[in-house]
């Protein structure tokens, strides 16, 4: 085959992808157009309205009316580090659902180890944007899917801002309406991850949160058997205090008797933040591209040797289900 016929195939490709992401897909650099493409449609008509009036712009110095949300306010700048000096957006459930810069940064570093050939990234429940912008820091090309015209909305505004709306295609709709559908099963995915619904920040008023019946839309079985019709590899955002035994048997029941599920504790500014659960051979795989990676992870786990105290009642649970692989890691996002 010539030179110049390969390209023009890869051209095809390329635009034959397009146009499959075009029909399924808002550009995130376009979404001001679409909207009045699609402006027949109630969900973009407000957008509009959300676009004519700047809506859910953030005055980074000024608290919110909202009083209930000022611890969420005071840590503004560990949610998007850019708040201070570019246009950032945000609902009010978006200040205790957004994931903190840094972990998402992590989390997409992390990725990119474990994926380096990896291109294309779905972002289930975006939200306001946080792990979708910094994966696509990382990867070519970025998919996010909402229910919420509104988290669509603050998504590509907030891309915008970091510079990365090139790279990020927007979605609208109820998640097991679209995979019930088949709606995004044209594009091949190398990753799919999912930060689902908590319940808000009553998720910790009981100690062990249960997985099946309070994670939203959907509990951890179907929610895990849905990401793998798209992608081998998933991973999924859950609450610190997340019923791991349930997580194993999710994870049996769905893959089989000897699957395995890898786990990371997150830590930020001193707080454990949430779990990494990991399914996939590259997470498992996965080992420090250096001596300095090694050295480096190796003294942040020598810093949070003090947690291991607090994950006392944990790790019996963790001992039946994921330590005996040695999944079971913890992270310092600080470094």
């Amino acid at each position: 085959m010539l030179w110049g016929q390969q390209t023009e195939i890869e051209e095809k490709i390329f635009v034959d992808l397009t146009e499959v992401m075009g029909r399924t897909f808002i550009h995130a650099s376009k979404i001001k157009h679409a909207a009045r493409k699609r402006k027949h449609h109630s969900n973009f008509r407000t957008l509009i309205k959300l676009l004519n009036n700047d809506a859910y712009k953030i005055e980074s110095s000024k608290p919110l009316k909202n009083g209930k949300l000022f611890k969420y306010w005071k840590n503004r700048r560990r949610l998007f580090s850019k708040i201070d000096s570019a246009s950032i957006y945000m609902t009010d459930e978006l200040w205790f659902s957004v994931t903190p810069e840094r972990i998402a940064c992590f989390l997409a570093n992390f990725v990119k180890a474990c994926m380096p050939n990896a291109e294309r990234i779905l972002d289930v429940f975006c939200g306001g944007g946080g792990n979708t912008i910094q994966f696509a820091m990382q990867f070519p090309c970025v998919y996010g899917v909402d229910y919420s015209i509104e988290h669509i909305y603050c998504t590509a505004k907030n891309a915008q801002s970091y510079g990365v709306d090139d790279r990020i295609w927007l979605k609208r709709g109820s998640w097991k309406k679209l995979v019930s559908k088949q709606k995004l099963s044209k594009i091949k995915y190398d990753c799919v991850f999912g930060s689902p619904p908590w319940g808000g920040p009553e998720y910790l008023r009981n100690d062990v949160y249960d997985l099946e019946q309070h994670l939203k839309p959907m509990g951890i079985t179907k929610m895990l058997k849905s990401f793998l019709k798209l992608s081998p590899n998933v991973i999924m955002f859950l609450p610190r205090n997340s019923d791991l035994n349930q997580l194993s048997r999710a994870t049996r029941k769905v893959l089989g008797p000897f699957a395995k599920c890898k786990v990371l504790y997150v830590k930020e500014n001193g707080y454990m933040k949430g779990i990494f659960c990991m399914w996939g051979e590259c997470f498992f795989n996965y080992e420090p591209a250096s001596t300095e990676n090694s050295r480096r992870e190796s003294s942040e786990k020598e810093e949070l040797s003090s947690e291991n105290e607090e994950l006392s009642k944990r790790e019996k649970h963790e001992s039946t289900t994921t330590t005996k692989n040695n999944t079971v890691d913890i992270y310092d996002v600080n470094g």
